[in-house]
């Protein structure tokens, strides 16, 4: 099971630059969802990150594919709403893209439509989605029957909800606050990465 650390847009370039190094050697990939700055900013964040040794290929860009194209990086996350799947895909053959998907019906769509992967949530009670009640994993496993490509999860996801994600045969998890939220990023990426190795008896 993946580990995906989801940026929150609440650090600066340096702080982030600093956090995102480490952690990645407890993390499969980092979704860099920095909302607020600029594409040359985000751009510059990836270039100090692969200066500074960070792997590439662990790298995948939210919504923004013409940042990920100028700086070589080959994965996009795309929003649900975001521009038409297979119109992405023909202006940028060398790109795999995921989409954010919040249903069954959604997720269909997105793999019709060309996706690599998709992201379902949220799945359980969140400080980012306040209000709206958590989706849980009945439907969550229903895709992951359905699809051929890889589900990974999102939403208020702990270490100990893993045994069961992993046994439903969820490709990973993307976790946003839990992780960089905390005082100590690199203890909770690796409690992530120790639970992930295990599954339910």
């Amino acid at each position: 099971m993946k580990i995906i650390a989801v940026t929150d847009d609440k650090m600066e370039t340096s702080q982030l630059l600093h956090t995102l190094l480490s952690i990645e050697s407890s993390i499969d990939a980092a979704i860099l969802r920095e909302k607020s700055k600029t594409d040359s900013e985000v751009i510059a964040l990836i270039q100090q990150l692969i200066e500074s040794g960070f792997d590439s290929t662990k790298l995948i860009v939210h919504g923004r594919t013409n940042v990920a194209s100028i700086s070589g990086i080959k994965k996009v996350q795309l929003p649900g709403y975001d521009a038409p799947l297979a119109l992405l895909k023909k202006q940028y053959p060398v790109i795999s893209f995921g989409r954010s998907v919040h249903s069954l019906d959604e997720a269909e769509t997105a793999y019709k439509v060309g996706a690599d992967w998709v992201l379902y949530g949220h799945l359980f009670e969140t400080s980012s989605k306040v209000g709206l009640p958590p989706r849980g994993t009945d439907e969550l496993f229903q895709i992951i029957e359905s699809l051929p490509i890889p589900v990974y999860a999102i939403g208020g996801i702990q270490p100990h909800h893993l045994p069961k994600l992993n046994q439903g045969g969820v490709a990973g998890i993307a976790v946003m606050s839990s992780i960089f939220g905390t005082d100590n990023p690199e203890i909770a990426a690796t409690a992530y990465k120790d639970a992930s190795h295990v599954t339910t008896s």
